[in-house]
């Protein structure tokens, strides 16, 4: 009769222990997959943790060497077109340097030629025998207002002269008028330059507008009062737009031989056979010379 309360008897001798959760009266069976222990799930988590951990890391390592070649590769590639520019920039220093030379041996040799023109211009002008008598009573109203204008042209390099010559070739030497272009004093100047002076309130007196008109052709910055400045600067003042036409400005030259006809009847308004009805500034300043009352300077002061 079998004792329930015992475990049967295997045929080595030993005893089986009742397996875990078996019903009674049912025991472990021997053999290998008794020998492997089932893990613990804290075991498991734990590896699936580690192996997350892992590959977190191997993507941060991946993802900071591609940022470690995309910064290299940036970095040469500023370098490199550091390098270019700096390279660029001093080709572009030099070649403007190079043009810069160009352009001031150029207007150099400019000044020269047109030094030369000018000079020997007034060197073969004569005063149309016609016109030799309007020339003497221009020179007597010029060394009549010697003093004013004098006074006007003492605290600058300008001749006293240059300044006479232009007031008779823009108001006719009359001084209740512009010395800009012959407007009259009681208002701003209307034709070009117009609006001058800019300050100040009309009517204005002959010396402000004077000093007015030197200021705004920077004749107080000039220092070339020699014969060729003057024309120069005489030439300019009326403008240069009688060489397009190939004719002598009569602003300079009108009542001597290098002038017949062709003159500028209103502003940018040009008649190539209207005469100018006033003597220019080369036989003013001959005129002069001949006084013995004037000698300009052989240069630049």
């Amino acid at each position: 009769m079998v004792d329930r309360n015992h475990p049967p008897a295997v045929s080595d001798g030993s005893v089986a222990e009742p397996r875990l959760g078996a019903r009674p009266g049912e025991t472990e069976q021997a053999g290998p997959a008794a020998s492997q222990a089932i893990p613990a799930p804290s075991e498991v988590e734990e590896r699936e943790a580690r192996g997350r951990e892992l590959r977190a890391a191997q993507d941060l390592a991946r993802q900071r060497r591609r940022q470690t070649i995309a910064a290299s590769a940036a970095a040469v590639i500023i370098l490199a077109l550091g390098g270019t520019a700096t390279w660029v920039f001093r080709e572009l220093a030099v070649t403007r340097g190079s043009q810069v030379a160009q352009l001031e041996y150029e207007n150099s040799v400019l000044s020269r030629l047109l030094r030369q023109e000018y000079q020997q211009r007034f060197d073969h002008a004569k005063v149309s025998p016609a016109r030799q008598e309007t020339v003497a009573q221009s020179v007597r109203k010029i060394l009549g207002n010697r003093a004013r204008y004098e006074r006007i042209t003492k605290s600058t390099t300008m001749p006293w002269y240059f300044l006479a010559i232009i007031h008779g070739l823009e108001a006719d030497f009359r001084f209740d008028s512009h010395l800009h272009n012959g407007d009259p004093l009681t208002g701003r100047t209307v034709r070009v330059p117009a609006g001058r002076p800019a300050r100040g309130t009309p009517p204005f007196s002959w010396e402000e507008s004077a000093m007015d008109a030197i200021a705004v052709n920077r004749y107080d910055k000039w220092n070339d009062w020699s014969i060729a400045g003057m024309l120069v600067v005489w030439e300019r003042y009326n403008g240069l737009g009688y060489r397009h036409y190939g004719v002598n400005s009569p602003y300079v030259w009108a009542c001597t031989d290098l002038y017949a006809k062709g003159r500028y009847v209103a502003d940018g308004r040009y008649d190539a056979h209207a005469e100018s009805r006033q003597c220019g500034a080369v036989a003013l300043l001959k005129g002069l010379i001949a006084t013995g009352s004037v000698s300009p300077p052989a240069g630049p002061k």
